[in-house]
């Protein structure tokens, strides 16, 4: 008798675990079901660019929309920069001495300043041998020197000028900025430059004093992207009341102005494939239409569109990555 109940008990176990194995063997994994009934629902058509669910499809359930609204925001830029030059009153009180943070830069200014020199001197002296010769009072030679002293003198201050402009300087500016003054160059990558307004009131937040706001002003943007950074130098001038602020002091500007009318959307809403920004907006019930949008700014809890999407536009909020790889076959 007990033989007979252990070879039933171990029949029990056998026929157990094999239902057990072939239950969980034919069953798919989760959510694969649920899958192919939504690609083989939706028809995607216009490569990708719309996408239609017939009625009661499951690939509804996963879909939310909100009307596109606009709000405010502000559209910031926040550039690593230092103090490159304190501007202070000389002894005298009658002239102006700029301080910067490079001998080399230093040399170029004063440069520039004695190429001015002698651009008005040269200058003069060639109208005054032009009266001479008209009056016979001088030789060709004289008039022919005095005009090649003046183009050399005027090349010499091109050419100064030019290398302070492609550093961020704008030389004849530093005698308009009032002073006491510091001066920091900001880089600015050239995605955000459109950000990036001369004449604009900027927020400077020094290393030393973290805590402490100051307000400066964005003077001039340079002309010329570096090759290698991809970045333009932006000058950003401020007061320097109490001459605490030396060169050679690191900064970080916060450019920006606040924009009223713009589309605001939540992350969840964009996708992006290849470098470019996309959301799906509902044309209709079951049908959404894939469209491009440029993007403003962003951050974890908020997407600001600048194109592509229009007040009461119906939006997906949820259910954008189920779309995204419906239009684009992933």
């Amino acid at each position: 008798m007990k033989n007979k109940f252990i070879v039933l008990r171990r029949w029990l176990i056998f026929f157990a675990g094999t239902m057990f194995l072939i239950m969980n063997g034919c069953k798919e994994p989760q959510g694969t079901d649920r899958t192919k009934a939504v690609s083989a629902t939706a028809a995607v058509i216009e490569n990708g660019i719309t996408i239609t669910f017939p009625p009661g499809s499951p690939g509804l359930e996963q879909i939310g929309v909100v009307p596109a609204k606009k709000g405010s925001a502000f559209i910031s830029v926040l550039a690593p920069s230092r103090v490159v030059a304190n501007i202070i009153p000389t002894a005298s009180g009658t002239d102006r001495a700029v301080l910067f943070d490079s001998p080399d830069v230093t040399s170029l200014y004063s440069q520039y300043r004695q190429a001015k020199i002698n651009v008005e001197r040269t200058s003069k002296n060639l109208a005054r041998t032009k009266e001479m010769y008209n009056n016979q009072a001088s030789t060709g030679k004289d008039l022919n020197d005095a005009e090649t002293d003046a183009a050399t003198a005027k090349a010499q201050f091109n050419e100064a000028d030019g290398k302070l402009c492609a550093l961020g300087y704008s030389p004849q500016e530093l005698d308009n900025i009032s002073i006491p003054a510091v001066l920091l160059i900001a880089d600015v990558t050239e995605s955000q430059l459109k950000d990036v307004r001369e004449g604009e009131a900027v927020d400077i937040s020094f290393t030393s004093l973290p805590d402490k706001k100051i307000l400066g002003r964005t003077e001039a943007i340079g002309n010329v992207i570096d090759p290698v950074t991809r970045t333009v130098k932006v000058r950003v001038s401020a007061k320097n009341l109490n001459g605490f602020f030396l060169p050679g002091m690191y900064a970080k500007i916060k450019f920006g102005d606040p924009i009223s009318n713009a589309i605001l959307l939540p992350p969840s809403a964009v996708v992006t494939v290849e470098g470019k920004d996309y959301v799906f907006v509902q044309a209709s019930a079951g049908v959404f239409h894939r469209q491009d949008v440029t993007i403003l700014d962003s951050n974890p809890a908020t997407i600001v569109v600048g194109s592509g999407v229009k007040d009461g536009d119906r939006i997906v909020v949820q259910g954008a990555l189920l779309l995204k790889g419906l239009s684009f076959g992933y």
